[in-house]
């Protein structure tokens, strides 16, 4: 009888493995300092700014290929950037293996990318960071670990 409840203590004992979060590793590119990582937007390969201050995902209006888009420029004040902005559900991929159907915000980021003297299709922002339980920058290996 001992040995029958020795078992069943094994069987409800939870696997070291199962407790385990997953981590999904993203590889990153940096330039100047910037953290550019890649993902695709409805399939399509674009390059993102990992943007740790930004409220939200924003994308290029020239990287979203839906409609043709009339969103004006947006103006640098300060902190932040102040425009106009469309509402677009996208379904955005990272790591070949997070899918999230995600509203982002579409604006005009042309300048913004010439002012950063390097090319990106969009800010990667907490909306989608903060869906993970944490996020770690592996500086020496240029990697994300996302923790799930």
């Amino acid at each position: 009888m001992l040995y029958g409840c020795a078992l069943l203590g094994l069987w409800l004992t939870p696997s070291a493995d199962l407790a385990k979060p997953r981590v999904v590793v993203l590889p990153y590119r940096s330039v100047d300092s910037y953290i550019l990582v890649d993902a695709k937007i409805d399939g399509s390969p674009v390059k993102l700014l990992l943007d740790t201050g930004s409220n939200k995902t924003i994308l290029n209006a020239g990287s979203v290929s839906k409609t043709e888009l009339g969103v004006t420029r947006p103006v640098n004040r300060g902190a932040g950037i102040v425009g106009n902005a469309l509402r677009l559900r996208v379904d955005l991929e990272l790591a070949h293996q997070i899918m999230f159907s995600q509203p982002v915000a579409v604006m005009n980021l042309e300048e913004l990318s010439k002012s950063f003297r390097i090319r990106f299709d969009g800010l990667l922002g907490q909306d989608i960071l903060n869906q993970f339980r944490s996020v770690r920058i592996d500086y020496k290996n240029h990697v994300l670990e996302l923790e799930q």
